[in-house]
């Protein structure tokens, strides 16, 4: 995720041949960070960028008068780690910030021996490719403004049961996370379940979980995903079961392989965003189950 545009600042000289300073973001800088989400037309709030600073890492890059001139950050799992949140501020871009901060990104998850991870509009996609990113699951951004038809329900049996996450679903949930996601993401998901409580819930059939569905609060829109389910018909009725209780808009990222959900979601008052590409470095980009994986959490999440 890569905020672009054109201008200059004469805010940040780094010597001859050295790259601009890059520090972690701070507390103190989270105001200048959610400035340039808001500049950006981004959806992200302060909780996002206190997840990255507690489960990751996130840096910022300084202009002289000290206003945070640009930002990324890391989120580690066990074989690999997201980079996102690559935010340049309108008056300090063409300097290279944004580049300077995707190789430390890169460089400090190659450290930890995790391989990069990035979800990348078509735009940054170009970039990446020469960079050695390989390319991965395709997945498509949804937006539901206008109040349309409710989700069918599809999915609903005798042996099946939507309802609201309780505490003891969490062992059953999280191993089915695990397949779909590649990797266990306890500690982000608890964060999601606590910003989704009105809404998040699973589906039951045959006494066992076979879906679930988080979301979270943003600047402008509530973000629902991921969603994971043994099939799309449960994953139609997870979401249909959320939408009658958010009020507003919704974004839902889609993996593109599952055909069954743009007529339906047509029809309930969403409409194509734009798309993303997910993208791993130097590796093979199977990570986790395509099938499992219905909706992601995020491109800045995974």
């Amino acid at each position: 995720m890569v905020a672009s545009g054109s201008g200059m600042s004469p805010g940040i000289s780094p010597a001859q041949g050295q790259g601009p300073a890059i520090s972690a973001l701070s507390t103190t800088d989270l105001d200048g960070a959610q400035a340039l989400v808001a500049e950006a037309g981004w959806n992200q709030v302060r909780a996002d960028w206190e997840l990255f600073s507690e489960l990751g890492a996130a840096f910022k890059v300084t202009a002289a008068d000290g206003e945070v001139a640009a930002t990324a950050a890391t989120l580690p799992f066990a074989r690999f780690g997201w980079i996102s949140m690559v935010l340049v501020g309108k008056r300090h871009r063409r300097q290279g910030l944004a580049t300077a901060l995707l190789e430390h990104c890169i460089a400090r998850l190659r450290e930890s021996g995790l391989v990069p991870v990035l979800d990348a509009t078509p735009a940054g996609r170009t970039v990446y490719r020469p960079l050695g990113f390989q390319d991965g699951w395709q997945i498509t951004r949804w937006r539901k403004v206008e109040r349309g038809a409710a989700l069918p329900d599809t999915g609903g049996n005798a042996a099946t049961t939507v309802r609201a996450l309780r505490e003891d679903d969490w062992p059953q949930l999280l191993a089915l996370d695990e397949k779909a996601f590649g990797s266990d993401r306890i500690a982000l998901l608890r964060r999601l379940e606590s910003r989704s409580r009105g809404f998040a819930c699973v589906a039951e059939r045959d006494g066992r979980v076979a879906g679930y569905l988080l979301g979270r609060n943003g600047r402008q829109v509530m973000h629902v995903g991921p969603i994971v389910a043994h099939d799309q018909s449960l994953a139609k009725v997870l979401l249909a079961h959320a939408l009658a209780r958010i009020d507003g808009p919704v974004l839902l990222d889609v993996l593109d392989c599952h055909t069954g959900f743009p007529p339906q979601l047509m029809a309930a008052g969403f409409a194509v965003e734009r798309s993303y590409t997910r993208m791993t470095l130097d590796a093979d980009a199977a990570f986790g189950d395509a099938n499992l994986m219905v909706a992601i959490a995020g491109p800045e999440l995974g």
